[in-house]
């Protein structure tokens, strides 16, 4: 179905440029139950092209209607849903050379929830959620590499360190363990100097100028050993070196040096690996989040009412007790009185609406193409009973306004409008 941008803005299907102020509605806003990003994105794009085959909207009809038959196979499906991140833009990341060891740890974790969801849809009674649940590749191989190489909580960076799993590479392991040694012979070198000494507060310290170093204050300057050779000297303390604490501290850094690149070049690897996995991913996602917006469609229409249209492939629009999706969903609104639509190619051509102003003329055409559309994205509609001949496109020509910069007075605008809908229409 095609749908001009004009129609876009004048049906609110998306949120507009007042979105963020909170003041602006849309259809968007009003069916995006999903759980995941890549669902709500694919609702935006299901919105926004609508389909204009019987058979592809029956099939997402049915698909519907299957979760709303079965309450807790939709609750089970959103349930496993929740635990999938955003694929896509994962797997994006990571196949253009980036991507945070975050960012692989939550792929496994999405991965590693798809057979929940695959499981709870193996007994669906709708072909194509049998059709979505077979493209989810479940890639356990990934899982595995991922839940043995990437630690359970990896920091965000690699030079923080703690990425790798411990006991996933032998030599990555010896290199950790030299440099917890270290540290722990750096205490104990503290403690045996300052019994030695007999100088309480010495303190072994590090910089990236000196590196480590031993820190005196003045008052204790008469205690200092001869074998501590001085290298700065601050207003209220010295700082001294020793052939053993340098000899220690090349081995020390040396290890965590080796040991960050090691680390750096393990998790390259992994990635690598993953990525060898893109397109079987991208399709997982492609199908993982169809499946997010049926499930959606389902929630909506048990929560807010919703009957599923019939469609046909003849030019009848029958609309018994229609409402507006959004306006009925407003915070402030009145409880919306439905209304009937007849429309056909023979006897019932033209709708004549007259009314005063605020009488809701405007808001019953809207209704009616919303309704329409809705059919057509796959989502049950607002009514008590619908029967709509699939339409090609859909046009609209709401509201006034001129257009100085052009010479077009206002209704120069509507007239321009109104012939390029009757140039256009099938």
């Amino acid at each position: 179905m095609l749908i001009d941008d004009a129609t876009v803005r004048n049906l609110d299907l998306v949120p507009g440029p007042r979105a963020a102020l909170g003041v602006d509605p849309s259809l968007l806003a009003v069916l995006d139950a999903t759980r995941t990003p890549m669902g709500g994105r694919k609702l935006r794009t299901w919105l926004l092209r609508p389909l204009a085959a019987a058979a592809s909207i029956h099939a997402r009809h049915e698909a519907v209607a299957a979760f709303c038959a079965k309450r807790s196979l939709l609750a089970d499906a959103r349930e496993a849903l929740a635990s999938v991140k955003d694929l896509e833009r994962l797997i994006a990341r990571l196949g253009a050379g980036g991507g945070n060891p975050r960012d692989v740890r939550a792929l496994g974790i999405s991965l590693d929830s798809l057979p929940r969801l695959t499981e709870k849809l193996a007994g669906a009674e709708a072909p194509l959620l049998t059709e979505l649940s077979e493209q989810v590749r479940l890639l356990p191989e990934v899982v595995q590499l991922i839940e043995e190489a990437i630690d359970e909580e990896p920091a965000v960076t690699l030079r923080d360190g703690g990425v790798i799993r411990a006991g996933y590479h032998a030599e990555l392991d010896e290199l950790r363990s030299a440099a917890r040694d270290g540290r722990k012979w750096l205490a104990d070198f503290q403690a045996t100097e300052q019994e030695r000494t007999g100088i309480r507060n010495l303190k072994v310290r590090h910089n990236k100028v000196f590196g480590y170093y031993i820190e005196i204050t003045k008052s204790n300057l008469e205690a200092v050993p001869d074998t501590y050779v001085r290298k700065q000297t601050l207003v209220n303390a010295e700082r001294f070196i020793t052939p053993e604490l340098k000899e220690y501290e090349n081995k020390i850094l040396g290890a965590q040096d080796r040991s960050r690149e090691l680390e750096g070049e393990l998790f390259t690897r992994v990635r690598d690996r993953i990525v060898e996995h893109t397109a079987a991913i991208q399709q997982t996602a492609d199908a993982v989040a169809a499946l997010d917006v049926l499930a959606a469609f389902a929630d909506r229409a048990l929560a807010l009412g919703y009957r599923r249209p019939t469609m046909t492939d003849g030019y009848t629009l029958h609309i018994d007790a229609g409402r507006h999706p959004i306006i009925e969903q407003m915070p402030d609104a009145e409880r919306f009185v439905p209304n009937d639509t007849l429309l056909d190619v023979l006897d019932n051509q033209l709708v004549l609406i007259t009314g005063p102003n605020m009488a809701g003329k405007s808001t019953y055409i809207r209704q009616v193409a919303l309704i329409v559309i809705m059919a057509q994205v796959g989502s049950f509609v607002p009514a008590k009973a619908a029967e709509i001949g699939v339409v090609d496109r859909v046009f609209t020509r709401v509201g006034a306004s001129d257009d100085l910069a052009r010479g077009r007075s206002t209704f120069m605008v509507e007239m321009q409008e109104t012939a390029n809908i009757l140039n256009n229409a099938t």
